[in-house]
């Protein structure tokens, strides 16, 4: 099995990426170490994932380049994680959604559509936003 994560340096993607790497299952992701949450953190869960073998590329799924880089890696599965967090600055910044949240998911889709027979696996999650 060969996983490609995207987010792999945010929290859920670098504790993934680490359990199925112990599992035997070849790693491979991408991030693009934005300013939401410290660029230091999650350069260090990438080093730390690159130290047990696991290639970490600072790469937006923006990118133009984005199913080049999926398609050298040959995976079975795509795990989307990459997103856009923090549902208050949605509001300060609904652009920096638009771009990751949809533009982004947009490119992981398409990608999916020229390779129908690899999976995409997403993990969703809906917060309400109250006063």
């Amino acid at each position: 099995m060969r996983v490609y994560i995207t987010g792999i340096a945010g929290f859920i993607g670098y504790h993934v990426a680490k359990s199925l790497n112990l599992q035997g299952v070849n790693v491979c992701g991408l991030d693009n170490f934005n300013s939401y949450y410290s660029p230091s953190l999650k350069k260090s869960r990438a080093n730390l994932l690159r130290e047990v073998g696991i290639e970490v590329q600072e790469l937006d799924i923006c990118s133009p380049n984005i199913h080049e880089h999926i398609d050298q890696f040959q995976p079975t599965h795509v795990l989307h994680l990459a997103a856009q967090a923090g549902v208050r600055y949605s509001l300060e910044n609904p652009m920096a959604y638009v771009k990751a949240n949809l533009d982004g998911f947009t490119h992981i889709l398409e990608f999916i559509r020229h390779h129908p027979h690899i999976p995409l696996v997403l993990i969703l999650q809906v917060r309400m936003l109250t006063n």
